[in-house]
């Protein structure tokens, strides 16, 4: 056993924590987008909020693990390492600043008004989706380089796509009516 091999565990370790709490968020989010009640968003809201918690401590482990190794064997100029580094830094701000961000602007809006239309369009906000989906797929993404080690144009192409792909991926989502909505033209159509 070498310190190598315990940082690379370290690594390991921190990405299966990111992908854990990564898979929980998400299906919070998306537990959170088809709920009904103001208690139901609150809820779903607290989970997302408590999961995210985990990040932090995920990058650290990331970033220090992952330091040790590139002194040891690598070089900070590896078009592989920098797409990584870009990649963990825009999945910070597309984490913490947009997700995190306006997730604070939802829980106040159901706070003070309850699941007013307003929170209900926050619930589907395509910016957020598009920040949610982008963050899956630019830790796909990154897994891929620091795998694969290519070159700076596939690189580079890596976490390019992830983010097209996310922001593409989401504009269904803020299309599709969410479970009030539905229930909504439900009542109108049996009304009427």
């Amino acid at each position: 056993m070498t310190v190598y091999s315990i940082a690379l565990f370290i690594h390991l370790s921190a990405l299966v924590l990111a992908a854990a709490a990564t898979a929980v968020s998400v299906y919070a989010a998306w537990r959170l987008r088809a709920a009904e009640t103001a208690g139901e968003v609150a809820a779903w809201g607290r989970t997302i909020h408590n999961t995210a918690k985990s990040f932090p401590v995920a990058t650290l482990g990331l970033l220090g693990s992952g330091a040790y190794m590139v002194h040891q064997s690598w070089s900070w100029s590896m078009p592989w390492i920098v797409a990584a580094l870009l990649g963990l830094a825009a999945m910070v701000v597309l984490g913490a600043g947009i997700e995190g961000g306006r997730g604070r602007v939802l829980a106040r809006e159901v706070r003070t008004a309850g699941l007013s239309p307003r929170a209900r369009r926050l619930l589907g906000d395509p910016v957020v989706w598009s920040a949610r989906l982008s963050n899956v797929l630019l830790m796909i993404a990154v897994m891929f380089v620091m795998t694969t080690k290519p070159g700076a144009l596939d690189s580079a192409a890596a976490l390019i796509l992830a983010l097209v792909v996310g922001i593409m991926g989401a504009l269904p989502l803020s299309r599709m009516p969410l479970a009030a909505e539905v229930e909504e033209e439900e009542a109108v159509t049996t009304a009427g």
